[in-house]
């Protein structure tokens, strides 16, 4: 259980910049798994239903626009019938809260992280993004683009041509007329469960407009480092069964690329005890998952 406290841990800063919104507070509980900042679920005593801080750790420019990008993105988005969180306010320069920080309605579910029906789960995750992908794009910039340049990991497979071959292939430019709404961060971190079924997909800083592979690679190479190439796989069939499209495999392969060495590292913050982690194995996992792709693209 996260622990829990009153209103009185609250720094004067963000409480101040709270009060209007969600007037006195009778609960404030830390959200697990984060690791860019604070997570915060917050109860308001007039019992209006309870809300989510997310404040970020850091107080630079990228932070500034991650939440400007998410403010975009969960406005855009308040129509489009997607179980994701309402926004209620913002603060990007953290002018009156301290940091960069928005406020949004707390969502009920939890992560799962240890299916007892792993096959089941990963077509339910490939069901949702093929939802969120079949939304009429709104208008949002670009997802950012990001590419690891460290691929030793890759390259100790055994296979010298492996990175050169994945590396040519994931370079090939991505037809824009192609682009979704593209969640930018679409994984089982951000995923929500009861019941078995999603109830809700959370944090969008990512949000923008992308070539479908650039959330479906990004899945699939968490997919891969938490479960399995197997995983990571299904994920790619399933998704092309359930969205009716081919997905490119550049986009797809450029996502998987993003690996490190650090993955071991930041991981275990984010699974947070919840199910064993086997970090030595992560690099040979996606490793994995790469050679079958690049078979699959032929």
């Amino acid at each position: 259980m996260p622990p829990t406290s009153g209103a009185s841990d609250l720094d004067p800063a963000l409480r101040a910049w709270l009060s209007p919104f969600v007037g006195e507070v009778t609960l404030v509980r830390s959200l697990v798994g984060g690791i860019t900042g604070q997570m915060l679920q917050v109860r308001r005593v007039d019992g209006r239903g309870d809300v989510v801080v997310r404040r970020w750790s850091g107080d630079g420019s990228w932070q500034h626009d991650m939440v400007r990008r998410e403010t975009a993105g969960l406005d855009a988005l308040a129509d489009a019938g997607l179980p994701i969180p309402s926004l209620i306010a913002a603060d990007p320069e953290g002018t009156a809260s301290g940091l960069p920080t928005t406020l949004t309605r707390f969502l009920p579910g939890r992560v799962e992280l240890a299916p007892l029906d792993l096959r089941a789960w990963v077509r339910r995750l490939a069901a949702m993004l093929a939802r969120i992908h079949a939304v009429p794009a709104p208008v949002l910039g670009p997802c950012e683009l990001w590419a690891s340049s460290e691929l030793s990991w890759l390259e100790q497979g055994g296979d010298p041509g492996l990175a050169r071959t994945a590396r040519e292939l994931a370079a090939r430019p991505a037809d824009p007329a192609c682009a979704v709404l593209s969640h930018g961060d679409y994984q089982h971190f951000n995923v929500l469960w009861q019941g078995g079924s999603i109830s809700s997909v959370v944090d969008w800083p990512t949000v923008g407009l992308a070539d479908r592979g650039l959330d479906v690679g990004h899945c699939r190479l968490n997919l891969a480092v938490l479960f399995s190439a197997d995983a990571a796989m299904w994920f790619l069939d399933d998704y092309e069964d359930l969205a009716g499209a081919r997905v490119d495999p550049a986009c797809d392969l450029q996502r998987l690329l993003n690996f490190g060495p650090n993955w071991p590292e930041f991981i275990p913050l984010q699974v947070a005890g919840r199910p064993p982690v086997d970090g030595p194995g992560m690099a040979g996992r996606v490793r994995e998952t790469i050679t079958r792709t690049l078979r699959r693209a032929g």
